[in-house]
């Protein structure tokens, strides 16, 4: 299949669908004219395991489109050896996917695959040098996944989402720690917040993995506002929003040595090819997961 054939609505499986961006991927397929197949280790969904029975997991779907979002996402995200287990059970999928007659994939990565040293706006072609094992796990399934897309018959693109936040965030995330902390009139300790970071919306980056999968767009594809902002206004935007911003320590925690100033993506082919635009602002963003988390009055 090329980019130029049409991608019809078809049943799409849908791996990680519990997760913070994944449980805001099945409204956007449905209203597109998807039938959705989750993939859960609960009710609710398909039921199985990814990492030792990819096939079962396919044959059972009957489904001719993907959207693979499952990855380890444990304490240890960045740097546990478990990412090397998503790298195999990811390519597997795929390749049992192709083999059952799947049509369509949108597989997704990280912008943590990029290299974070630069300039900052990374693009599509941006030079690849993960500073993790999370982002190189992420990079080297991606790589090997688009370099065998064309052998397995596939058309697929590959989704590099920026700095998501979402109703749901546990504690050990941004958003986690200042609703849990604040609403429970606790001081949050922060870093200065000056770095600048692309963030998105959960709900907004389920729509934008929807809509790629309905479009015929392939390769790697930013998913990300195309504007950064500095951490601190995120942090000041909650925090006001609750009227608790005595309780934030802006400065209180160092930033980790090298942290970027700048991470934005360039999101010219998901604006161009793929026709997506946010739905939130950053304000409009806030106050919606506060809404959702029943943290406003």
């Amino acid at each position: 299949m090329t980019a130029a054939e049409d991608i019809t609505a078809g049943r799409v499986l849908l791996t990680g669908a519990s997760g913070l961006i994944g449980r805001q991927v099945a409204a956007p397929l449905r209203a597109l004219g998807f039938e959705v197949v989750p993939v859960t280790r609960r009710t609710g969904g398909l039921i199985g395991d990814i990492l030792t029975d990819p096939e079962g997991l396919v044959v059972r779907a009957e489904a001719d489109h993907l959207i693979h979002l499952a990855w380890y996402d444990g304490p240890d995200r960045w740097h546990g050896p478990e990412n090397l287990d998503w790298v195999g059970a990811s390519l597997h999928l795929l390749r049992a996917f192709a083999e059952a007659g799947g049509k369509r994939a949108v597989m997704v990565g990280s912008c943590a695959e990029y290299d974070w040293t630069g300039q900052g706006r990374l693009s599509e072609t941006s030079p690849i040098r993960p500073a993790t094992l999370y982002g190189t796990a992420k990079a080297a399934t991606g790589m090997a996944a688009l370099a065998g897309a064309e052998a397995l018959g596939l058309s697929l693109a590959w989704a590099r989402p920026f700095f998501c936040y979402g109703p749901g965030e546990p504690r050990g995330r941004l958003f986690g720690d200042l609703i849990r902390g604040l609403m429970a009139g606790e001081e949050v300790d922060c870093t200065d917040g000056l770095q600048k970071r692309d963030f998105l919306h959960t709900e907004d980056i389920g729509r934008a993995l929807a809509a790629l999968l309905a479009s015929p767009t392939e390769g790697a594809v930013n998913i990300g506002s195309g504007e950064a902002v500095a951490v601190k206004d995120m942090i000041g935007t909650l925090a006001r929003a609750l009227g608790r911003e005595h309780l934030v320590r802006l400065g209180a925690r160092a930033r980790p040595e090298g942290d970027p100033p700048l991470i934005e993506a360039d999101v010219t082919r998901l604006s161009r090819e793929v026709g997506f635009r946010p739905a939130y602002d950053m304000e409009r963003g806030i106050l919606a997961v506060l809404d959702a988390e029943g943290a406003l009055a």
